[in-house]
């Protein structure tokens, strides 16, 4: 059965645009986050000072990076 097709308010409208605006700068600031948190390491950051003074996560920076080499 297909889902039922849902009308908006002007109000729920309003506040959905705010929210997918808000969820798009919070995507595009973690990912300049990422982008300098590599630039950082590449310069030679050591990993545990990157992570504890970011707060990003260890793990995390592996995944995307590898491991220090």
């Amino acid at each position: 059965m297909p889902r039922p097709i849902t009308e908006l308010t002007d109000e729920q409208r309003r506040l959905l645009a705010v929210a997918v605006k808000s969820a798009k700068k919070a995507r595009d600031t973690e990912d300049q986050a990422w982008t300098d948190a590599h630039a950082a390491r590449v310069a030679g950051v050591p990993d545990t000072v990157l992570c504890e003074e970011t707060g990003l996560s260890k793990s995390t920076l592996n995944r995307k990076y590898g491991p220090r080499g």
